[in-house]
């Protein structure tokens, strides 16, 4: 097996670009469908799917930037908080963009 295939196999290199590229559609989306109707539930989709990709990029970033040694000058209390952080940002952000949806459809049914 080449080198290359077999990094983007076993790192998950591939799923995670793909991840992080479908998110910044998403939110791309998302910004264009609050602009175009102008509602509330486009513009808390949009907030969501930021958060989705801030936390996904802040997993991926987090696993490289802190090292063992880092980690030991960070301190417990930090942490917990830059553990604790990425899962707040995916959970907010999954919340945000099923209200947005939920919005956007009852302010389209209020149009009609």
């Amino acid at each position: 097996m080449s080198l290359l295939l077999d990094f983007l196999i076993k790192g998950g290199f591939l799923l995670d670009a793909l991840g992080v590229i479908g998110l910044g559609m998403v939110g791309m989306a998302a910004v264009r469908l609050a602009n175009r109707y102008r509602s509330w539930g486009g513009s808390l989709l949009a907030s969501g799917a930021l958060m989705l990709l801030l936390g996904r990029i802040w997993t991926l970033a987090a696993q490289q930037l802190l090292t063992p040694d880092t980690k030991f000058t960070l301190g417990e209390s930090w942490n917990t908080v830059f553990s604790i952080v990425p899962m707040a940002l995916l959970t907010m952000g999954i919340a945000a963009v099923v209200w947005g949806l939920w919005g956007h459809e009852q302010w389209l049914r209020e149009e009609r």
